[in-house]
């Protein structure tokens, strides 16, 4: 039979800000919302997903979501002409 040992767990309830060490602290910034971007969710196949992030690794490094607003911009200006 294996014997049960306890685990130690740091007591983290505890904030003392003496203890921290912001020598190598960063400041984040929330990124600015598009002006008058709205917000839109659609549900892709987990394959067509795949591959967006495929294509879009091929073309540079960007996100799949970028490809998809450049891609859905394309063919909106092609079908407004």
């Amino acid at each position: 039979m294996k014997k049960k040992t306890k685990s130690k767990k740091k007591n983290l309830d505890k904030y003392n800000p003496e203890e921290w060490d912001h020598t190598n602290a960063v400041t984040v910034k929330p990124e600015k919302k598009a002006i008058n971007g709205i917000s839109t969710s659609i549900r892709l196949p987990h394959s067509m997903v795949q591959k967006l992030r495929k294509i879009a690794q091929k073309k540079g490094g960007i996100g799949y979501q970028t490809l998809l607003k450049i891609w859905i911009a394309e063919r909106l200006e092609q079908e407004s002409a």
